[in-house]
C-alpha cells in the first residue's frame, strides 16, 4: 500500500503543539483533540457518499458484502492529528486496492477519500480555525 496521503498544513500548529507540551496542561490537549476530530469528522459524510460501493456479482465471495468499505470509514484524532481512514485488515482488506488501485489485478485508483477531503477543504480550515481560536481564547482568559 502506498504511503501517500492528502494532508492540510497549519501554519504556527508546530509552535501550538511545543506550547502545549511545555504547559502539561491534560484538559487543554485533550480539548485539541476535539478540535482535531471535529475538524476531521466533516469529511467523512463526504467521504462516505463518494465511496465506491459495488455490486455483488454470482462470482463474488461469499464474504464480499457490498457497503462494507463506505460503513468502515472512521476518524482517529490525537493532539497532534487527525486521521481518516478506510478498511481494515481483517474486514476490509481490499480498500487500500480500491483506493490507491491495483494494476496487477485491473484496478483503477479511485481515490474518493482525497477527494472528499478536498471537496471539504473550505469548510476544515474554517472550522478548525475558529475552534482552535476558542480553545486558546478559553486558556488565555482562564
Amino acid at each position: 500500500m502506498a504511503d501517500s496521503a492528502f494532508t492540510v498544513r497549519v501554519e504556527g500548529l508546530d509552535d501550538l503543539k511545543r506550547a502545549l507540551r511545555q504547559l502539561k496542561d491534560s484538559d487543554l490537549n485533550k480539548r485539541v483533540r476535539e478540535v482535531n476530530k471535529a475538524a476531521a469528522e466533516i469529511v467523512k459524510p463526504e467521504a462516505r457518499k463518494t465511496a465506491p460501493s459495488g455490486h455483488r456479482s454470482r462470482k463474488d465471495s461469499k464474504k464480499y458484502k457490498p457497503g462494507k468499505l463506505e460503513k468502515s470509514i472512521t476518524v482517529l484524532a490525537s493532539a497532534n492529528s487527525a486521521v481518516i481512514k478506510a478498511g481494515s485488515a481483517s474486514r476490509v482488506p481490499y480498500a487500500g486496492a480500491i483506493h490507491f488501485g491495483f494494476p496487477k489485478r485491473h484496478i483503477r485508483a479511485n481515490r474518493f477519500l482525497y477527494r472528499a477531503m478536498a471537496r471539504t477543504s473550505d469548510e476544515v480550515s474554517e472550522t478548525y480555525e475558529r475552534e482552535i481560536t476558542d480553545v486558546i481564547r478559553e486558556k488565555l482568559e482562564s
